[in-house]
C-alpha cells in the first residue's frame, strides 16, 4: 500500500506543478529564447522626471558603447582607478579641440582633475570612430552630466583629424593642444 500512495502524492504534485507552469507562461512568466531582452535603464526613470529622457541622440549611443565602461554612465569616472570625471570637467567642456585630440589619440600621462591626482591613459578612436561619430559623442559629453559646452561638428574632428594624421602615440596633458 505504500507504494500506492507515494504514487497518488507523485502524480497529484506533477499535476500541480503543470498547471502551475502552463499559468504562468499564460501570463508571459517565460519567454522564447529567441525574443531580444530588453534593458530597463534604472536612471529612465529620474530622467524622465527631468524631461531629459530623449535627450543624447546618437552621442548617447556612441558613449553607451565605448565611453560608459570607464568613464560611466554617470560620466563620473573611477578616479581611484585613473578614470577622469567627464561631469563638471573643464576638459571636456572648454576648447573642443582638446577632447577631440584625446578621442583620436588618446591620452597617457600625469593630470589632476577636480583636486585629484590622476595616472591614466585612454585609447585611441580614430580607426574605430568616424568623424560623425566622435562629432555625436562628444556632443553629448559638452551637454550631459550637468554640462555645459558647445556642440562639436564633423567638420571640426575632421580639421584635427588630418592636422594630427601623422601622430602615432598618445597625447600627454602638456601636448594637448
Amino acid at each position: 500500500m505504500q507504494k500506492f500512495g507515494s504514487r497518488v502524492v507523485f502524480v497529484g504534485l506533477s499535476i500541480v506543478a503543470a498547471v502551475t507552469l502552463t499559468a504562468c507562461n499564460v501570463q508571459g512568466f517565460f519567454t522564447d529564447l529567441q525574443d531580444d531582452p530588453v534593458w530597463v535603464d534604472p536612471n529612465a526613470a529620474a530622467a524622465a522626471a527631468a524631461g531629459t529622457a530623449d535627450a543624447g541622440g546618437p552621442g548617447k549611443a556612441v558613449y553607451g558603447r565605448i565611453c560608459a565602461a570607464c568613464h560611466l554612465g554617470s560620466g563620473k569616472g573611477v578616479p581611484g582607478n585613473n578614470i577622469p570625471a567627464l561631469a563638471g570637467s573643464a576638459l571636456a567642456t572648454g576648447d573642443a579641440g582638446k577632447p577631440i585630440s584625446i578621442v583620436l589619440h588618446g591620452f597617457r600621462g600625469p593630470i589632476e582633475r577636480n583636486g585629484v591626482q590622476i595616472n591614466g591613459q585612454m585609447a585611441a578612436w580614430k580607426d574605430q570612430l568616424s568623424d560623425q561619430e566622435i562629432a555625436d559623442v562628444l556632443t553629448y559629453v559638452r551637454s550631459a552630466f550637468g554640462n555645459a559646452g558647445a556642440a562639436v561638428t564633423p567638420d571640426e574632428v575632421k580639421t584635427i583629424r588630418e592636422a594630427t594624421a601623422s601622430r602615432t602615440q598618445p597625447f600627454t596633458e602638456a601636448e594637448l593642444p
